[in-house]
């Protein structure tokens, strides 16, 4: 016999048995027993709930052998006792770490109840898989009415538990921005950046204040998780991260770098450049990390700024477009070939030495006999930074 059929079914069993006891009892046959399998029954399919069944048999056994005497009593409080001891063990039994599928993706068939209410219901439960799987049947389901319970869920002493209800709130979208909004200033770590994961999944603009002012959090990886969900909102951020580029502390400054690179566009490069003479080094280097997220469509900005005048800048853009790698090699090899300014040839040769492509080599060849000393050298090391690289000798840092 199979335990999975519906409710309705099960509480028909339940009472069968419980009827065919008082049929039983009628005839002068024990009953007990009989009344124990519906016990275990309800304890298997109900868990802790089971304990509403002893009562119901409890009253059955007082109502059968009315009145009552004293092993009647006690017999009924042992129906009840039994019942909460069954249920409470089934409970414990289904939260063994190794029953549980508490990992996102982690296979494991779930049926979603199709009742709101009780699967909100089961967020409550004192079982973790249970509050999982009922966390990932209301996000499924685009269940708004949870926005409340699931927020509450992001606390759950189960890491898997509040992930999958972070999970969850992504998907709800708007709705759940206010919540998710609050719980970037919890106490927990944990809850912060999940919190900013999933308003990243909702991309909705109403946040970014909220994830703006969360760019500032004590932990690193909240920051990050913060400026990723703002660049997921993406242009309507732009205006707010290049404020916070500019104006404010390191932090605020340090995570509106990463979010403009992976937003990318004029604007955001542009500021990007700008910060790569912020005053303080992780900055810079963040800045420069950014403008390789921004990609090839930052090079022509990129190489324009080799032009600038101090020498932190044009070390930061020769980076970026070390990182960038071969999208950026062409237009590299024909302003070395073409550009006015000498500093912009000189960084140049040393970004296509840093990238290590053989299609640079014509280019830095011709470069060899440019008319500046500086431009003459970068090309030379440039070359046998190629070399090294071809023949494994370490490679320069590239991102193909």
């Amino acid at each position: 016999m199979r335990f999975t059929g519906p409710a309705w079914g099960r509480l028909a069993v339940i009472a069968l048995i419980i009827g065919l006891s008082v049929l039983f009892f009628a005839t002068g046959a024990a009953y007990t027993d009989l009344l124990y399998l519906a016990l275990i029954l309800a304890a298997f399919w109900y868990r802790e709930r089971a304990v509403y069944a002893g009562v119901l048999v409890a009253a059955l056994a007082v109502a059968l052998e009315y009145p009552p005497g004293p092993g009647t009593l006690v017999r009924a409080v042992f129906f009840i006792a039994v019942a909460y001891l069954l249920g409470y063990l089934f409970d414990a039994a289904g939260g063994r770490p190794e029953a549980r599928h508490l990992r996102i993706g982690e296979p494991g068939p779930v049926v979603c109840d199709p009742d709101t209410r009780r699967l909100i219901a089961r967020l409550s439960s004192r079982n973790p898989e249970t509050r999982y799987q009922a966390a990932g049947c209301l996000g499924d389901a685009r269940e708004t009415a949870a926005v409340g319970p699931l927020a509450d869920l992001l606390d759950d002493p189960e890491s898997g538990v509040r992930w999958k209800a972070a999970e969850a709130l992504g998907k709800l979208g708007s709705p759940a921005v206010g919540p998710l909004t609050e719980s970037l200033k919890n106490e927990n770590v944990d809850v912060r950046w999940m919190a900013a994961v999933a308003l990243g999944d909702i991309a909705d603009p109403a946040a970014i204040p909220a994830l703006v002012a969360a760019l500032n959090d004590e932990d690193t990886y909240v920051r990050s998780r913060v400026a990723l969900a703002l660049a997921a909102i993406g242009k309507p951020a732009e205006a707010a991260l290049i404020a916070g580029l500019l104006t404010g502390n390191e932090r605020i400054r340090w995570g509106s770098a990463l979010a403009l690179g992976r937003i990318g566009g004029a604007e955001a490069v542009e500021a990007l450049i700008g910060a790569l003479h912020d005053p303080d080094e992780d900055v810079r280097r963040r800045a420069a990390s950014a403008l390789a997220d921004a990609g090839e469509a930052a090079v022509p900005a990129l190489v324009a700024a080799l032009k600038a005048d101090d020498q932190e800048t044009r070390q930061g853009v020769t980076a970026a477009l070390g990182q960038i790698g071969k999208p950026a090699v062409s237009a590299l090899a024909m302003a070395l070939c073409t550009g006015d300014d000498p500093h912009v040839r000189a960084g140049v040769a040393l970004a296509l030495g840093r990238i290590g492509d053989p299609a640079a080599v014509d280019a830095l060849i011709e470069a060899l006999g440019d008319g500046d000393e500086d431009v003459r050298l970068a090309a030379r090391e440039a070359l046998g930074g190629i070399r090294r690289h071809n023949l494994g000798e370490g490679a320069p840092e590239q991102h193909d």
